[in-house]
């Protein structure tokens, strides 16, 4: 699931301290809705009662949070405020 158009729009124009100041709530609120999913599934496994479309939604939120801490992080990179791996300025063109 690729970040949102509105979002990398609101993050591009964030200054830099305020895109770090999001990196730990965005790990943050990841690793809870991943523990409740994995929560979820292990007391319910296979609960026929509805429970697949929160599943399912908590699951995307995890996915939703890990890819907006990754494009903050690339948006640092190219900002020059994290160090880039050899060979990371080509990867960062491809959402430039």
């Amino acid at each position: 699931m690729p970040i949102d158009e509105a979002a990398k729009y609101a993050y591009r124009r964030a200054d830099s301290a305020t895109l770090l100041g999001l990196l730990p709530e965005l790990r943050r609120l990841g690793k809870a809705a991943q523990k409740e999913h994995e929560r979820i599934e292990r007391e319910h496994p296979a609960d026929p009662g509805g429970d697949e479309k929160f599943i399912a939604d908590l699951a995307a939120y995890a996915t939703m949070t890990t890819e907006r801490d990754l494009w903050i992080r690339n948006e640092l990179k190219r900002r020059g405020l994290l160090p880039l791996w050899p060979g990371g300025e080509e990867h960062l063109q491809d959402d430039a």
